[in-house]
């Protein structure tokens, strides 16, 4: 009698299933053989004693403690906003406060700043409409123009004043040289310098030998020696403080 299709797979299965079966269980007994406990432990796995731990770790209160180095995640840094420059009314406002109300003109009473704002970034609403506060060249270029004048009619103010008037040069002579001068003196140039810088931009230190005062200083001998004037020194001094971004960034 012919047997379905379906039952002879089922057969032939089955037959696979019990031949493997088989041969697990020879492989199991051979296994034992040489086992203590005999033919008792067949089928059973011996537990694998416990491993002592690894050189890097310590025992701690009975538990594994890792006492090797890891690299701890780093600490986010704290967050903040990127530097701008500032607006053209706040760099406006910004050199009258440092010069004592000057500010860059055109001869006739026209603020050069107003004039020029809409290539400095202010919007006009019309092509325009969000303020433009990138450094970009031609805003250094502008307020490196801008200051040049503004620094040149501020110190010559302050040779025009009498002493206790004087807005950038208060604590020193303005026709003392650094070459000649006393130790007073030199002490006094730094006074001064260090007045200027916090005038200026907000930035003050008491340490002569500090960079940026000595940068300043040196700013100030070398174009006073190379033009007979210390005068024009100080205004280089006014130039540079001006120009720097500590003034126009925040």
């Amino acid at each position: 009698m012919q047997r379905a299709p379906e039952t002879l797979m089922m057969l032939a299965l089955v037959g696979l299933l019990g031949a493997c079966g088989a041969q697990d269980g020879q492989t199991d007994m051979v296994a034992d053989e040489g086992s203590p406990e005999g033919a008792a432990n067949v089928g059973q796995i011996d537990p694998i004693a416990e491993l002592p731990p690894p050189t890097d770790h310590t025992i701690v209160d009975g538990q594994r403690e890792s006492a090797g180095s890891v690299d701890l995640a780093p600490t986010p840094d704290e967050l903040s906003r990127n530097l701008r420059r500032m607006s053209v009314p706040q760099l406006k406002d910004a050199i009258r406060n440092a010069t004592g109300g000057v500010y860059w003109h055109d001869g006739r009473g026209n603020d050069m700043l107003d004039l020029l704002a809409p290539t400095l970034g202010v919007p006009n609403y019309l092509d325009i409409t969000s303020e433009d506060l990138e450094a970009a060249l031609v805003f250094q270029k502008f307020l490196g123009d801008g200051v040049r004048s503004v620094c040149a009619e501020s110190i010559q103010n302050d040779l025009d004043m009498s002493a206790e008037d004087r807005v950038m040069i208060r604590f020193v002579d303005p026709d003392v040289a650094w070459d000649g001068a006393d130790d007073a003196q030199k002490a006094a140039i730094d006074r001064n310098l260090a007045y200027m810088r916090l005038r200026i931009t907000g930035h003050h230190s008491d340490n002569p030998e500090d960079p940026e005062m000595v940068r300043l200083r040196w700013l100030w001998r070398s174009v006073t020696h190379a033009t007979g004037e210390p005068s024009r020194g100080w205004r280089a001094v006014c130039v540079g403080l001006m120009s720097s971004p500590e003034f126009f960034l925040y």
